[in-house]
């Protein structure tokens, strides 16, 4: 599986950059089904895959972060951003996230989703944390009855903390994510999921996405909160 998504994902970023040669279905469909041959396997076979991958999140993280390691200097080429490397424990606050801030999802391409996974550098984020993820969500329809998906996990010790969110509206949103205030994060993944029914929608636009750790008490997470609070009543 590791194998397949590495060539998927190189198919995605060749109809994306080189949109004269991949100009229809038709070119795109070819591409695919060119890395199912290699890899003797039916787009059936692939689906299928996704789906138990769905429904086993951790699995499919691993085998994911397993074949971005292989092909990191590509994405990296292709608009990624590195993260900050300032000492996270002199911050209130730090952008961790080092993906890339603008994706395109659409109910046509076989991985309709995002997945990140982040690790710290020093093995572990300080105690006392918040994380919050951001992103600015266009081409939602009224036809999508479960529009956008957010999780966001992590692991502190021996606990996982998980929150969730559903956006209804285009525009920007936040979910907020805190952690015990005496327990170190060693780990920060989860997923931004469109509606998967390929009626509903034509594309799903993200935009702005950040992934801020916050230092409890800091000002700045009281204004998250703030911001927070007044989404949630609205």
């Amino acid at each position: 599986m590791k194998d397949i998504l590495v060539d998927m994902q190189m198919a995605e970023e060749m109809t994306t950059t080189d949109p004269l040669v991949f100009r229809d279905n038709e070119e795109k469909n070819a591409l695919y089904k060119s890395v199912f041959r290699k890899h003797h396997v039916t787009e059936a076979d692939y689906d299928s895959s996704l789906v138990w991958y769905g429904r086993h999140l951790d699995a499919y993280m691993r085998v994911h972060k397993a074949a971005l390691a292989e092909v990191q200097k590509r994405i990296d080429a292709l608009g990624d951003v590195a993260p900050e490397s300032v000492s996270e424990s002199n911050r209130d606050s730090l952008d961790i996230w080092n993906f890339r801030r603008y994706y395109e999802l659409s109910p046509r391409m076989l991985d309709n989703m995002i997945v990140f996974d982040i690790e710290p550098g020093g093995g572990a984020y300080s105690s006392g944390s918040a994380f919050v993820f951001g992103v600015n969500v266009w081409g939602i329809t009224p036809q999508m009855t479960k529009p956008v998906e957010i999780r966001l996990r992590t692991v502190s010790d021996d606990t996982v903390y998980t929150a969730s969110r559903t956006v209804y509206e285009n525009g920007y949103c936040e979910m907020i994510l805190k952690v015990s205030p005496v327990k170190k994060t060693q780990r920060v993944y989860g997923y931004v999921r469109p509606d998967g029914k390929a009626d509903a929608y034509r594309k799903i636009y993200l935009d702005r996405i950040r992934l801020i750790k916050y230092r409890y008490g800091s000002p700045a997470l009281e204004e998250e909160n703030d911001k927070q609070d007044m989404t949630d009543g609205e």
